[in-house]
């Protein structure tokens, strides 16, 4: 099985590449997929990324970064959901990685994904 940089950087933290998939709860596969998808952008596409979470207003982005923390941790654990974020913080995918692990909870409660359809057509 092919490791991302994020899926590489997180099992360190861990220092168990093996529990990656116990901490990602049932959406594990969407977010080692994405984060394979992470690793093929070109610099041009991450500046456009970049551009679209600063055209969020910044209301609707904190509404949805804490919509998708909560999610995530109602999908796996507190603590799992913190080192989660740990692994991704300060990388574009932060947001996005944290409302793929809680997507379904989003789901759910009638409420869309906001981070993960910015990343689409890049």
């Amino acid at each position: 099985m092919k490791i991302s940089t994020t899926h590489q950087r997180f099992g360190d933290n861990l220092d168990n590449h093996e529990r990656t998939l116990e901490f990602l709860g049932p959406n594990w596969r969407d977010v080692l997929n994405f984060w394979l998808y992470l690793d093929t952008l070109s610099p041009e596409q991450i500046l456009i990324l970049r551009d679209r979470y600063w055209a969020l207003d910044a209301a609707d982005f904190a509404f949805a970064d804490s919509l998708a923390w909560n999610a995530a941790r109602g999908a796996t654990s507190i603590e799992k959901a913190s080192r989660i974020f740990d692994a991704v913080a300060g990388n574009d995918s932060s947001p996005a990685t944290m409302e793929l692990v809680g997507s379904h909870k989003i789901l759910e409660q009638g409420k869309t994904l906001t981070f993960v359809p910015m990343f689409l057509n890049l």
